[in-house]
């Protein structure tokens, strides 16, 4: 499926529920209005099934904005990405090429205090408005300047404009929640109808989501002819 941008996705969206190639422009309320209605199809996708979407990670040096991703020698926090969500395994502090020059296993938080002083570790607080990673020892000098990078799972990216896209892989998923939505708001009976197919493309996207790749699928052995002692 081809990625679309919010226009594409108004434009779809609309046709279907009115039947008609006039499609409000970006002045019109219920352009506003589909949008809204398009983020809040991305948020519920986001929080779906409690699932963890592949689409959504991505690394510091990746994906920086808001965040500090550069080491400064004694400094031991450092603000995370606007986007950042959670993190797991290691901070790692690179050269230029990419090269480890220190790694700092991530703990929760509670755990640092059974850690030594000079024990290597790091860990993340703060919240959703503004998580901050803490690293211990605080950098020496040798590691000034170089890069700060980590895996994180991220928020979606949200539509403010129309030439924004977002992560999810299938965008007819929003096209039939924002239709679900507009039926609703009209009280018109096919909103059963369209809830049902934004329903079956979320699902579908979380049966891929968990089916590996064409090079590395997911199976699982056959036991069934197994005996004890087999």
């Amino acid at each position: 499926m081809a990625t679309l941008d919010y226009n594409g996705i108004w434009q779809a969206a609309y046709t279907l529920f009115r039947a008609d190639s006039d499609v409000p422009a970006a002045t019109d309320d219920e352009y506003t209005v589909g949008m809204r209605l398009a983020n809040e199809a991305i948020n519920y996708w986001s929080g779906f099934d409690s699932t963890y979407w592949k689409e959504l990670y991505t690394t510091a040096q990746g994906n920086s904005t808001g965040g500090v991703v550069t080491i400064t020698t004694g400094t031991k926090t450092y603000a995370c990405p606007t986007a950042f969500r959670e993190a797991g395994g290691f901070v790692r502090v690179q050269d230029a090429n990419g090269n480890d020059q220190a790694r700092y296993p991530i703990i929760d938080s509670h755990e640092a205090q059974f850690k030594g002083s000079k024990d290597s570790y790091c860990f993340f607080t703060g919240g959703p408005i503004g998580w901050t990673l803490n690293l211990n020892p605080a950098p020496p000098s040798s590691l000034n300047g170089l890069n700060i990078d980590y895996v994180y799972y991220k928020y979606p990216t949200l539509f403010t404009t129309g030439t924004d896209v977002t992560e999810l892989s299938e965008p007819y998923y929003i096209v039939h929640r924002i239709l679900a939505n507009l039926f609703r708001a009209s009280r018109n009976p096919y909103y059963a109808s369209a809830l049902r197919d934004s329903e079956s493309a979320i699902k579908t996207m979380k049966l891929d989501n968990e089916g590996g790749t064409w090079a590395n699928a997911p199976y699982m052995y056959d036991r069934s002819n197994s005996v004890f002692g087999g």
